[in-house]
């Protein structure tokens, strides 16, 4: 169906902000052959967007029980509603002791078959596919061999008296020593009390040092030893404040350590044999030898299948990955060349490996890295004070840190290598939420080694109940970090600082089963594309047998999200939302004025998206890593600026007084040309490299850049072209060079409205959302001139040209209303066509009539639902009497006539207000199709359909799942309509279904 340019309809009048052009499958559509005259390409592509915006899915196939026509149909599927990819994942079945069938081995021929059958499938219908780099996950299998697994470092001591000459076989380290409180790797239990002949053990290094007293940590210091040196275990529930507090807080020297100078650690390692025997003439006094050497891990895949399971990679050497990608990568590859076809991208899964912190090249690593040969250190690992306690510490931190290099450069950044050289893209979710709070990651880092950075964000147990996700509810309730997402932040970082278009996040992942549908997802959505995400893989789409029935068989994890649940069908404009919000989320650049320097020390996260103290509401920020800060940033017209384009207003230091050389001579660098940077003064450098001349020059440079600070009282020193302030509000400084907040609003207390902003050449795009489940009005405030505002529908894909807005100081302050969670796009173009009015900017509707009395409903009969019943007043169908309705699951029809007395006036817009609906409608009035209701408000312009006395309405409305699934639970097995491996209890509480309304016409004013 085409579109003549005389019958267009132009999107522009306050009258039409909820209208919405329907294609035949309901969603919201425009032509292209027939643009109106200056439309332009982003609100062209905003209304239907290019394929490269739309969804992605996780696409699991569990126990390789999928077969070729639920391939097809998933695929044919996923383009019609919507859909731009998928990321094929092959797993066993399971997790949290949820049975899954066994189908086809995975790699086997009937395998191959089945996956080249996939990719054809795809290629025809125009689906991209990403590939998982391993079953499971993280990364692994039975071609890891023990030497290239994951590793950790292991001490043992022997005490010896000189002079003598010692000959004997050295003590082994106990097979855990230092990890007695080891609880959360991934099956830790099958492998963390092996004997230490069954654990490849393999020393690293042998060193003898003076044995006296008071040379080891002590105090309250040494709590934070076992952060420190890198063993210490926490669940993924950790906050990134409490991961990187521990090893933040330096070691002072107190008057009782008796240190061990560097020059009397004797390094013995060429004296020891490979069968552990010491040969060594013993000089006077008493010495401890210290022997450090390595174990694998044991840890293994998570949920891998048989034929696929195996130990994880060394994450901190290249072999793992070069191996994976011998063994799985080019398998993959091959078998799709055969059908024409070509992994998108590869991607390695969640880390979620408990914390390897070794790897046998680690002396070549450290000497690479750090520029000194660590071996005389290595009992600064158990807590000796080599040098001092502040030295230890520095040796320690240095340590960490490199760990945190080799993941990024011989993980993550060879494993892109592998896939570029293939033409093939790559996709990481490499930096948490990590099963252990102390992996020496550098999240920016390791996001920023690939095409596609992505993080990972969850439903809370009870989510739609907006109590659970307030700030001072725990994770374990929220799945939130004081009321936001715990990694988006930083991959929003990451995709911005490294010049990456998209921030990719797992979405939706929950412990729920069939309890979520559009409606309830679109506040976590939200909340996330305002962290900065812009490309999601919803989690999760079980690739299913059509033969096996509905529900089909399920994973034991994730929103099931696939053309078998029930509302599958009205699910194409909840795509279209995501579409269109993520295109416009892509276009140009993230604004923001302030650029966090993160440190550098490890692990080193980005805490969730917070409101810092020191700045306050209104503004936005990026966090920046050491190895951005050194390689990427500039300074262009006075503002901090990346070679992509994005730049800042101010650089804000960490909270510290220890700082890199080569930092802060970057630092200098940058002030001399302009910068405005603000922290307080450093004292020393971070590290040992060049020690201690390094930390002489810390302090000369540092004068020359703060001057004559106060302590206490701000400051500021002159330097070049810029400034350096100490002791200084952020805000306060952004106000003195007259940069009010981007974004401000009136109404409730706290951030119940939250923002992004996005600039492009030729717009200005807000994204604003409201945070809460209830209505409300706020005048918001944007940072803009000279500009005209219009206001775009992400839902409804509506332009409105006409909007009420008032200067205030500068800038452009808009009235708006918002229903529950209801979100819009204010956008500025450059060369606007919009036009002020004073009308509202949204429909002003009189209290209406209600449509009483009876309904006439057709359930689906194919599910066990009546053919037709007459509701004499509208209800739940949980609590009907006839059991047909009570337990039922899927689609019902509800038809009325009603009479509309009115004369329909051109200036008079006409709504159906839906009331209360479980959980999906879709409305058609008089024949004609209006649209499917998926979210707030729960109305639509029946304008277009509404004639002046008898109208024919009809409302197709549909429930979830566990209904009947809960009815089936009574049921003998041969009765049961329903078939899945989620089980059920004939005791669960029902959920509110159908249309509850109440259903009003309402009209505008």
């Amino acid at each position: 169906m085409k579109l003549g340019r005389r019958n267009f309809i132009k999107i522009g009048s306050v009258g039409t902000l909820n209208l919405t052009l329907l294609s035949l499958g309901g969603s919201a559509a425009i032509w292209d052959d027939f643009p109106y005259e200056g439309q332009s390409e982003l609100e062209r592509n905003f209304i239907q967007p290019p394929n490269a915006s739309k969804s992605s899915c996780y696409w699991w196939w569990f126990n390789g029980l999928v077969d070729e026509e639920g391939i097809t149909r998933d695929m044919e599927e996923f383009k019609a509603k919507g859909m731009g990819e998928v990321l094929l994942v092959n797993s066993s079945g399971g997790l949290g002791g949820v049975p899954f069938p066994q189908g086809t081995k995975f790699m086997s021929e009937e395998w191959k078959a089945l996956y080249r059958h996939a990719m054809k499938e795809a290629k025809r219908v125009g689906i991209a596919v990403g590939i998982n780099m391993s079953s499971g996950w993280c990364m692994g299998g039975p071609w890891i061999k023990p030497e290239d697994s994951g590793r950790w470092y292991l001490q043992a001591e022997l005490k010896l008296a000189g002079p003598q000459q010692f000959s004997g076989k050295l003590p082994l380290p106990g097979n855990r020593s230092g990890y007695d409180k080891v609880f959360n790797p991934p099956g830790y239990k099958d492998y963390i009390d092996l004997p230490l002949e069954q654990l490849d053990y393999r020393d690293t290094a042998v060193v003898a040092i003076p044995d006296r007293e008071n040379s080891r940590i002590s105090g309250t210091r040494a709590e934070i030893l076992a952060a420190k040196s890198n063993h210490k275990d926490l669940s993924n529930f950790a906050k990134a404040t409490e991961v990187m507090g521990p090893v933040k807080q330096p070691w002072g020297n107190d008057p009782v350590d008796q240190p061990i100078p560097l020059d009397q650690v004797i390094d013995l390692t060429a004296k020891v044999n490979k069968d552990g025997s010491l040969d060594w003439q013993v000089p006077p006094g008493n010495w401890k030898i210290i022997r450090t050497g390595h174990r694998m891990t044991g840890s293994r895949l998570m949920i891998a299948q048989p034929e696929a399971d195996g130990l994880s990679v060394d994450w901190f050497d290249r072999k793992g990955v070069e191996i994976q990608f011998e063994n799985l990568g080019k398998m993959f590859i091959e078998e799709a060349a055969k059908v024409g076809n070509k992994p998108k991208y590869f991607c390695d899964d969640s880390f979620e490996d408990g914390f390897p912190n070794w790897t046998a090249k680690i002396i070549e690593h450290f000497k690479n890295y750090r520029g000194y040969d660590p071996t005389p250190y290595l009992p600064a690992l158990s807590g000796y004070l080599i040098g001092s306690a502040a030295i230890a510490d520095r040796f320690l931190h240095d340590y960490r840190k490199t760990l945190a290099d080799c993941m990024a450069d011989e993980h993550y950044k060879r494993f892109a290598e592998l896939c570029h050289q293939q033409g093939i893209l790559v996709q990481n979710e490499s930096a948490g939420p990590s099963r252990s709070g102390t992996i020496c990651l550098d999240g920016l880092k390791n996001l920023g080694r690939s095409d596609f950075p992505m993080g990972e964000f969850w439903l809370g147990p009870k989510h739609e109940d907006e109590s659970t996700l307030a700030d001072n509810q725990s994770y374990g309730v929220s799945r939130l970090d004081f009321g936001q997402n715990k990694v988006t932040k930083m991959v929003a970082s990451a995709a911005h600082i490294y010049g990456k278009e998209t921030a990719s996040a797992e979405a939706f992942t929950t412990m729920r089963h069939w309890m979520d549908y559009p409606g309830s997802l679109k506040q976590a959505l939200d909340r996330a594309f305002c962290e900065g995400i812009n490309r999601i893989a919803i989690h999760t789409s079980t690739a299913t047998r059509p033969k096996d029935g509905k529900p089909g068989y399920e994973y034991g994890a994730g929103t099931h999200f696939n053309p078998n649940v029930t509302w599958w069908e009205k699910s194409g404009p909840f795509f279209d939302y995501i579409a269109r919000s993520q295109y416009l989320l892509r276009s140009g650049k993230f604004h923001a004025d302030v650029l966090f320097y993160n440190g550098d020390w490890a692990p080193n996260l980005v805490e969730q998206k917070h409101i810092d103290p020191a700045l306050g509401k209104g503004y936005d920020y990026d966090v920046c890593n050491e190895e951005v800060l050194l390689t990427r940033l500039s300074v262009k017209n006075g503002k901090i600026t990346l070679p992509d384009g994005m730049n800042y207003r101010v650089l804000v230091l960490p909270d510290t007084e220890r700082m890199p050389l080569e930092v802060l001579l970057k630092i200098q660098s940058l002030v001399k040309q302009g910068a405005t940077v603000i922290g307080n003064m450093p004292l020393t450098d971070s590290g040992l490299k060049n020690y201690p001349a390094c930390d002489d020059q810390v302090k000369v440079i540092a004068k020359q850049l703060w001057g004559k600070m106060d302590e206490k009282q701000l400051s500021i020193n002159k330097y070049g072209k810029g400034r350096v302030f100490a002791n200084a509000s952020i805000r306060q400084i952004l106000l003195n060079d007259g940069i009010k907040p981007d974004f401000e609003h009136t109404g409730e207390t706290g951030n119940h409205i939250d923002f992004i902003h996005r600039s492009t050449a030729d717009a200005e795009i807000y994204f604003i959302t409201n945070r809460h489940g209830r209505a409300l009005l706020s005048d918001c405030t944007f940072r803009i001139k000279n500009r005209i505002p219009e206001i775009w529908d992400p839902v409804k894909g509506s332009v409105v040209k006409g909007v009420n807005f008032r200067l205030i100081d500068g800038r452009v302050q808009i009235p708006l209303k918002f229903a529950a969670f209801q979100s819009w796009f204010v956008v500025f173009p450059k060369n606007g066509t919009g036009t002020k009015l004073t009308a509202a900017n949204y429909p002003v509707l009189e209290s209406g009539t209600e449509l009483k009395g009876a309904w006439q409903v057709a359930f689906d009969e194919e599910w066990g639902g009546p053919k037709s019943v007459t509701f004499d007043n509208l209800q739940d169908w949980a609590l009907h009497p006839d059991q047909r309705i009570k337990y039922f699951s899927g689609k019902a029809t509800y038809v009325k006539t009603f009479n509309y007395d009115r004369a329909l006036a051109k200036d008079k817009r006409v709504y159906l207000d839906l009331g209360t609906v479980k959980n999906i409608a879709e409305v058609t009035l008089n024949g004609k199709k209006l649209g499917i209701i998926w979210t707030a408000p729960w109305e639509i312009d029946i304008s277009p359909a509404l004639k002046t006395g008898q109208n024919s309405l009809q409302i197709v409305v549909i429930n979830l799942w566990p209904n009947r699934l809960i009815g089936d639970a009574a049921l003998p097995k041969s009765q049961r309509i329903t078939n899945t491996n989620i089980v059920f209890k004939k005791e669960d509480q029902l959920l509110p279904s159908g249309l509850l309304g109440p259903v009003v016409i309402k009209e505008t004013k």
